[in-house]
């Protein structure tokens, strides 16, 4: 397997109702999907997958989850994920593009403070407690019923339900963030600057010294700030976005190690490459053969 082989799945492909919105049952999607071996691959458009009922394995970004019943995965453009059921699923995919989000008015603060969307890192599943089972299934029902329909205002219909859809799942976050220290609250602002600094200049910026001075707070401040609400500190997020960006040009690209180090701004290819085996256990080149074999 290289690089060309990981493939890019586009909306517009997969959408009979809409280019920018598609929803299908699980079951549907299994059972195409059975006839041949699963294997990694990344959308150029946001998905929801809903869990029902179903057993298996997730992998997203490198990272795999057990399927269980009721449980949520939020996943952004461009991540790599593989889904291995070991029982036939029951339960929805949603998927939409950017495009789908602005001609709604959905706010990207429904997307960016919710942290549900993770573009590395972890990317855990959203727990659905049996009491709220009925307002999901509820939620995704409805999408389905407008999505089929030809009366007016269809794509207005499943645009609101999709934003309801994201509030529930923030509220339903909220509530169990002191179960999951993952799951973020919405008002953190310093923590959504650091995140959107850090997407934007992980290449040029490596140190917490860095952010903290662009954030107008102390080094110790952001670290420890970040790791009340995450888990991790503002250098273990630093670190995990960097090992996520090399794992992913390591599989995409046919770059060398060296030109790799210098992608990511490594001085030197032998730092980036102590950097890596540090953080993952193995040389780059022992994870892109490890990876392409698998």
């Amino acid at each position: 397997m290289d690089h060309q082989e990981i493939k890019t799945y586009s909306l517009a492909e997969r959408s009979d109702f809409s280019p920018d919105f598609s929803i299908k049952r699980m079951e549907e999607a299994y059972s195409v999907a059975s006839v041949r071996k699963p294997v990694p691959h990344r959308h150029d458009y946001y998905a929801i997958y809903y869990i029902i009922e179903g057993t298996g394995k997730h992998t997203v970004d490198f990272t795999e989850y057990e399927i269980e019943g009721r449980q949520l995965y939020f996943l952004l453009p461009g991540q790599m994920h593989k889904l291995e059921f070991a029982s036939e699923p029951k339960g929805f995919i949603v998927s939409y593009s950017e495009h789908f989000l602005i001609s709604n008015a959905i706010p990207d603060h429904l997307i960016n403070d919710i942290y549900l969307f993770n573009d590395y890192g972890q990317s855990p599943p959203l727990p659905i407690h049996e009491s709220s089972a009925a307002v999901y299934q509820n939620l995704f029902e409805q999408m389905e019923l407008f999505s089929a329909s030809l009366e007016k205002y269809t794509h207005d219909a499943v645009g609101a339900l999709v934003k309801l859809l994201l509030i529930q799942s923030n509220n339903h976050c909220s509530l169990k963030k002191e179960e999951n220290p993952q799951l973020l609250e919405t008002t953190n602002h310093l923590l959504r600057s650091f995140k959107q600094l850090l997407n934007k200049h992980y290449v040029e910026h490596h140190m917490v010294n860095d952010y903290a001075d662009m954030l107008a707070v102390t080094p110790d401040y952001l670290n420890k700030t970040v790791k009340s609400i995450t888990g991790k500190s503002a250098k273990d997020h630093i670190q995990s976005k960097l090992i996520t960006e090399a794992k992913r040009w390591l599989l995409f690209t046919n770059q060398s190690n060296k030109e790799l180090a210098f992608s990511l701004g490594f001085e030197e290819s032998a730092h980036f490459n102590n950097f890596f085996k540090k953080n993952t256990g193995m040389t780059p080149t022992e994870f892109k053969t490890t990876a392409l074999q698998s």
